[in-house]
């Protein structure tokens, strides 16, 4: 006697298209994970290379290091790609905020800094007293070099700690090469230039011989107790040690200095984010599968009643619902696998195709997709992961299915369904269209049909809405453009820039907006005396400087500062403070200042408490921080106190597309008038960490448009299945008098009912997505900028998918025979 399961096989022929259609949402569901499964190996590792090429392949620098010291790091086995460079000097470039730092580098040291040593022209120097400098670098220092010339440059040198007077010297070096610019020291205010091996030697004196050096880690997981330990053997103090924090941060490795860092936090919105957008993608291709298998189900309901009726207990009706799936998913599963795997290296082979391979350290577009091949190998755990989750997710789909089939009735399901209409109350109004007034009884007569309908649209609206500001979390650069805020900086630091001259700027009609810096630094450990009276003394180390910003700049410095302490600010009764930074000399912490919210401090003849402390110090001209303690007071206490109200730096923000040339022209012109003003640039820097993440843009865009056809193909599944259960209804419409006109506009009338309420819904919840995804880029939960556009194009796409879904099948089902209609099965 044949098992009760053979009717399985059976159900399956006798349900062609219903099959078909669960086929196609399986194939669907595998091919996204399994694109999504094989892309994010490689949009990590694309994550970790832009990363390495804006501040080097290294995990950590010891600086300061004598070359005994950098020696026993090359030894340690618990490290790799160990490379020391040695700090030759720097020098001024020109009238401008910016530093030429030459340094020589042994070992691999310079191959972990991609972005720095591309020749344009010669070659790398090689030997002592030969250099190689960048076209800016020679540029700013007005020098018409060729390869082969003699360059004179005045440097100076100094020790971190300040033990050591800074060493001047004039240095002749031979140009080897000449560098392609690279932007993207000026946000530190920083231009790198390359001298060959043995320089350092012959021009410094020994005790200014220290090395720097990079390394990584093997072990990962403990990275911080190895650089702890590794520093400990070295003798190697915590000030000297530098992290590398936009790689760590990329590779996800936690160390201690993660203030501005996701890696090491203990509760993750990038890792919610992730979650969140994931679970979206399962959960549209998962309701996809549940609808059709829901409507399925409804219209056999009087089968499975039969079964019930003849003596099939619940726990059989289960596996003959289940097992359908399962012979389905053992068809469609291989199939996803093979078309996902395909479509996974053909969207990353096309979205790097087309950019350029330098910024991924490869020398040509087929060296590139090679490693990318490479990187996107067919990996056997993601396939069993992707396996896994669309088989447990299209089962999770199947349960309510398969539960209703075995929970009902015999005698209900037999005798048909029973329809109740409940009226509250009769009302009489006029229809002015009746097609769209009967698609919104079909929509109210069928709600759990529709409800779900509707879900399966909302649910791929918001993933696609979701993944659009998904893309921006995996931009390394981020962290390095937040250094800076604004397209120019204007220093002055000699004479100042009035306040007139600012008023000349702001009436331009290409400056967009101006943020103003006053700052006076003092050392009274030097002699420096204060031009006010202040019962603050800080330590003779220490510097003590008076700082005025603008309303903008403190949103930036200050940004969760209160409104009534914004008030004491301006008001005059209180001002924020930057404490020094604290260290110490081997174990014994050295004696610094600290003051704490709350304090008074009198400066002449106000007392002014401090209503805030800020991490952040506030410099121009891209120096550091001279460690000390920083005031900042709003603008009439300041130019009372310093008899001054000319700025030290103001920030230029342009209007978009505004011709840069032509108005730098302007601002030469405009410096000119000011003895000592010079500008610096940071739209360069801006565009060549913006090209770096072109690439990563550029593959997840594909995927977006990948997971957006997949969720469009979703849409018209779950309508066509819609539509294809009611042919029978459909039959009887026709059979008592409904054109076929008519007919279309009924069901026209539906989907863009459907599309119109899962836009809004989907809208709703994108935006949600959004403000989670934005979280994850501020470790704060907060409202973000509506994505209006993701959201329109969203609702457009969709409309015109449910529109289309509609009108194909109902097309086919009006040419058949009212008769065949009423009559048909299937």
């Amino acid at each position: 006697m044949k098992s009760y399961l053979a009717l399985t096989w059976k159900e399956l022929k006798t349900q062609k298209i219903t099959a078909t259609l669960i086929l196609i949402a399986v194939i669907m569901s595998t091919i996204i994970t399994t694109v999504v499964g094989q892309s994010i190996g490689i949009l990590q590792s694309m994550r970790i290379e832009q990363a390495a090429s804006l501040n080097g392949n290294r995990y950590v620098t010891f600086h300061q290091l004598s070359r005994e010291q950098a020696q026993k790091l090359h030894e340690d086995d618990r490290v790799y790609d160990v490379g020391d460079t040695v700090f030759v000097g720097s020098t001024t470039l020109g009238n401008s905020s910016l530093n030429l730092y030459l340094r020589e580098y042994h070992d691999n040291a310079l191959a972990m800094y991609p972005a720095i040593s591309k020749i344009k022209e010669g070659h790398l120097p090689e030997k002592a007293s030969e250099i190689a400098l960048s076209e800016d670098s020679l540029r700013y220092l007005g020098l018409n070099a060729a390869v082969g010339d003699t360059v004179s440059l005045d440097m100076r040198v100094s020790v971190m700690d300040g033990s050591l007077p800074e060493f001047e010297y004039c240095g002749k070096f031979i140009l080897t090469g000449i560098l392609e610019s690279s932007y993207i020291g000026y946000s530190t205010g920083t231009v790198e230039g390359i001298v060959g091996n043995g320089t350092a030697e012959k021009l410094l004196p020994e005790e200014y011989l220290l090395y720097s050096t990079d390394f990584k880690t093997h072990d990962k997981k403990n990275f911080q107790s190895i650089v702890y330990d590794l520093a400990k053997n070295l003798d190697v103090e915590d000030r000297y040690i530098q992290y590398n924090w936009i790689l760590l941060d990329a590779v996800g490795i936690s160390y201690d200095e993660t203030s501005n860092s996701d890696a090491g936090a203990g509760f993750s919105f990038m890792t919610v984010a992730c979650v969140l957008v994931g679970l979206l993608v399962l959960f549209a291709a998962g309701l996809v599968i549940y609808n059709i298998l829901k409507i399925s189900i409804t219209k056999r309901i009087k089968e499975y009643g039969t079964l019930r009726a003849i003596g099939g207990e619940r726990g059989q009706i289960y596996r003959l619902v289940s097992l359908q799936l399962l012979i389905l998913c053992g068809i469609s599963i291989p199939i996803g696998l093979v078309l996902g795997t395909l479509a996974a290296k053909a969207t990353l082979i096309a979205a790097t195709g087309v950019l350029n391979p330098d910024i991924f350290m490869a020398n040509s577009v087929s060296e590139l997709n090679e490693a990318i091949s490479a990187a996107s190998a067919v990996k056997f755990p993601m396939l069993l992961a992707s396996i896994a989750v669309t088989l447990l997710f299209a089962l999770m789909a199947a349960f309510p299915a398969a539960r209703y089939a075995s929970r009902v009735s015999p005698t209900v399901a037999m005798s048909g369904q029973s329809v109740k209409i409940k009226r509250r109350r009769k009302r009489n109004h006029k229809i002015y269209n009746f097609e769209a007034y009967y698609a919104r009884l079909n929509l109210k007569r069928g709600r759990g049909r529709t409800l779900l309908t509707i879900l399966s649209l909302v649910m791929s609206i918001t993933v696609f809405v979701a993944l659009q500001s998904f893309t921006g979390l995996l931009d390394a650069s981020s962290s390095i453009q937040d250094m800076y805020f604004s397209d120019y900086a204007v220093t002055n630091e000699t004479s100042g820039i009035p306040a007139e001259a600012i008023s000349t700027l702001e009436a331009n009609d290409t400056v967009k907006d101006i943020s103003t810096v006053r700052l006076s630094v003092f050392t009274p450990g030097a002699g420096d005396e204060l031009p006010f009276e202040t019962d603050l003394s800080v330590q003779s180390h220490e510097t003590f400087q008076l700082v005025n910003i603008d309303d903008g700049l403190l949103e930036i410095y200050a940004p969760n500062l209160s409104d009534q302490d914004k008030q004491a600010l301006n008001n005059g009764t209180g001002c924020l403070v930057k404490n020094p930074i604290p260290f110490s000399y081997g174990d014994t912490p050295v004696e610094h200042t600290e003051l704490s919210i709350g304090d008074t401090i009198q400066l002449g003849s106000r007392a002014l408490r401090v209503i805030g402390i800020i991490d952040t110090p506030i410099t121009i001209n891209n120096e550091g921080f001279t460690n000390g303690v920083q005031l900042i007071v709003n603008e009439e206490i300041y130019c009372s106190l310093m008899q001054d109200d000319t700025y030290s730096e103001i920030y230029l923000t342009l209007q978009d597309g505004v011709d840069t040339n032509s108005f730098e022209s302007i601002l030469d012109d405009w410096c000119s008038k000011y003895p000592g003003a010079h500008w610096l640039s940071y739209l360069e820097s801006s565009n060549e960490m913006a090209e770096s993440f072109e690439q990563i843009k550029m593959l997840c865009w594909v995927l977006i448009i990948f997971i957006g056809i997949i969720g469009i193909l979703n849409i018209i599944n779950t309508v066509y299945s819609n539509i294809h259960t009611r042919v029978n209804e459909i039959g009887m419409q026709r059979a008592i008098g409904m054109s076929a006109a008519s007919l279309y506009k009924t069901f026209l009338w539906e989907g863009a009912y459907y599309a119109i309420f899962a836009s809004v819904i989907g809208a709703v919840l994108g935006y949600v997505c959004c403000i989670f995804v934005g979280a994850a880029k501020t470790d704060a939960l907060q409202l973000v900028a509506v994505p209006v556009i993701a959201i329109i194009e969203a609702t457009v796409v969709s409309v015109a998918a449910c529109l289309l879904a509609t009108a194909i099948p109902l097309h086919s089902i009006a040419k058949m025979n009212i008769v065949e209609t009423i009559e048909n099965i299937e």
